[in-house]
C-alpha cells in the first residue's frame, strides 16, 4: 500500500510504502500505476477549484478504480469547525468569528489575517460538483439522520 502526503519524509514499511507528494500533480507516478486510489476528507484541502480539479484529474489517471469521500457542503454541520452553518456564512464572517472563538479543531486565531487564511483551507463540494470532477463516477451519499453528510465518488 502507497501512502503520498505532502511534506511527508519517504519510508518503507511493508506493506506500506510512505511518500512524499502533492495530490495535484503526481507526474512521477505513470498513467494507472495502481490498483485503486482512496481519499478520504483531502480535496476539500488541496486549495481552490484549479486544484481541485487538478486532484480529481489524478484521482482518475492513477488507477482504474477509486473512493474519494469529502464532506457535503449541504450539510448543516460543518465537520472541520463543528459548528451548524458555519461553512454557509461568508469568509469575512467566518474568519471574524474566528478571531474571537476556537470552533472544533480550529481557532481562535491571532489576527483576521491568520483566520482568512484557516478559513480558506476547507472547500467543501457539493454533490454537483462532485459529479463534474468525477464524471465517470457512482456518487454515494453517506446520510445522518435523513441528511447527506458525506460524498463519495467511486469508481
Amino acid at each position: 500500500m502507497t501512502i503520498i502526503n505532502i511534506g511527508a519524509e519517504a519510508r518503507n514499511d511493508p506493506p506500506y510504502r510512505l511518500l512524499g507528494g502533492d495530490a495535484c500533480n503526481l507526474a512521477q507516478h505513470p498513467n494507472n500505476s495502481f490498483d485503486i486510489v482512496h481519499s478520504n476528507s483531502v480535496i476539500e484541502h488541496v486549495g481552490h477549484w484549479a486544484e481541485i480539479t487538478a486532484m480529481a484529474k489524478e484521482i482518475q489517471r492513477l488507477a482504474p478504480h477509486y473512493f474519494v469521500q469529502t464532506p457535503n457542503y449541504g450539510f448543516p454541520l460543518e465537520p472541520h469547525y463543528r459548528t451548524l452553518f458555519f461553512h454557509w456564512l461568508p469568509e469575512s464572517v467566518r474568519a471574524s468569528i474566528l478571531t474571537k472563538h476556537k470552533l472544533g479543531f480550529r481557532g481562535p486565531e491571532a489576527s483576521f489575517h491568520d483566520a482568512m487564511r484557516n478559513v480558506q483551507t476547507v472547500n467543501l463540494l457539493t454533490a454537483r460538483q462532485m459529479a463534474a470532477l468525477f464524471p465517470d463516477a457512482k456518487i454515494a451519499r453517506e446520510k445522518f439522520a435523513g441528511l447527506s453528510k458525506s460524498l463519495i465518488a467511486i469508481r
